[in-house]
């Protein structure tokens, strides 16, 4: 238990210290997951195959290469010093290699780290034909043709 205990704390010390390996972490339990994780009603799919699945014929989804705080940092230090802000994987959509939207979900708290259990759909918006769809849970995506 003790030894546990130690390799759980060189764990935290080692992504505190060290961002980029922390960011390509959160990535990765991003991708790891189901969709059904994100939102309890898609099904157990690994959520890269649902998304292909899920994706209108023409949209692709790009994955960011670092987590961020899902754009809530204010940009006032007083403001945010006390907060645990959320960290979100992003997702890109694009149409014919154009920006039509994104996906935001979450992987984890800046102050907790990464974290399956905090795993969640926080937000999506999509453009396409004249129609902007705000997601508010990973399944809004079937509403885009």
């Amino acid at each position: 238990m003790r030894t546990l205990f130690t390799l759980i704390v060189i764990n935290m010390i080692l992504l505190l210290s060290s961002p980029s390996i922390a960011d390509d972490d959160y990535i990765a339990l991003a991708k790891s997951l189901t969709a059904k994780e994100y939102d309890q009603s898609l099904p157990s799919l690994p959520v890269e195959q649902w998304l292909t699945a899920a994706l209108p014929h023409g949209i692709v989804a790009s994955w960011g290469k670092y987590a961020t705080d899902c754009g809530e940092r204010t940009g006032v230090p007083a403001t945010d010093r006390d907060r645990d802000m959320p960290m979100c994987a992003e997702i890109e959509l694009k149409e014919n290699g154009r920006a039509a939207g994104y996906i935001l979900l979450i992987i984890g708290t800046e102050k907790r780290g990464i974290s399956s259990r905090d795993a969640g759909f926080y937000y999506g918006e999509m453009s396409r034909n004249g129609v902007n769809i705000k997601m508010k849970k990973l399944s809004d995506l079937g509403k885009i043709r």
